[in-house]
């Protein structure tokens, strides 16, 4: 009866700490707290473009931010701006009637259209006897049978009765010794 007390008691305080996590990981959402993105901010998209190491833990650094293109010097001990300037803008092509690309049919499908045409053409030949057509194998309707491990097999085992008996007459015995 006590052990019953005791994990009740468990899974009830597990219930609480864990509604509890909820409930605070949801007010932190929705304050901004939580670490995702702050309301009414937006983030500018950050594009590394290149970098190139010129040390042992210094290196040179081409980022895009929001239309500017910024060369930074990085190392342990900070970041350093080296210069800045305009991205470039992506060409782009301008498409005004439709493409059309090259096609060149493979061998293979050669063959098949060609097959294909073939079998179209000619008459279906199926036999008029459908045992011919289609012989049938017969299924396997051996019938398995359960066999349940007899009581030498299980000793020792987790799912024999004896085992059990003993550990609960081992619990019967330490409480009351």
């Amino acid at each position: 009866m006590d052990t019953l007390v005791i994990t009740l008691r468990v899974a009830l305080s597990l219930g609480v700490v864990l509604a509890l996590m909820w409930v605070l990981h949801r007010r932190m959402a929705k304050s901004g707290l939580g670490g995702g993105k702050a309301k009414g901010r937006r983030s500018a998209t950050v594009d590394v473009v290149a970098r190139q190491g010129i040390g042992g833990k210094a290196s040179v650094v081409v980022v895009d931010v929001e239309g500017e293109r910024l060369v930074l010097g990085v190392s342990e001990h900070g970041v350093n701006l080296l210069t800045s300037g305009q991205a470039p803008t992506p060409e782009l092509t301008i498409v005004t009637a439709p493409v059309q690309l090259p096609v060149r049919p493979t061998p293979s499908a050669d063959a098949f259209r060609q097959e294909l045409e073939q079998q179209t053409g000619a008459e279906p030949s199926l036999p008029s006897d459908a045992a011919e057509a289609l012989p049938m194998r017969p299924r396997n309707r051996r019938t398995q049978r359960a066999t349940l491990p007899s009581a030498q097999q299980l000793q020792g085992s987790i799912l024999s009765a004896d085992t059990w008996r003993q550990a609960a007459a081992a619990l019967r015995n330490r409480r009351v010794g």
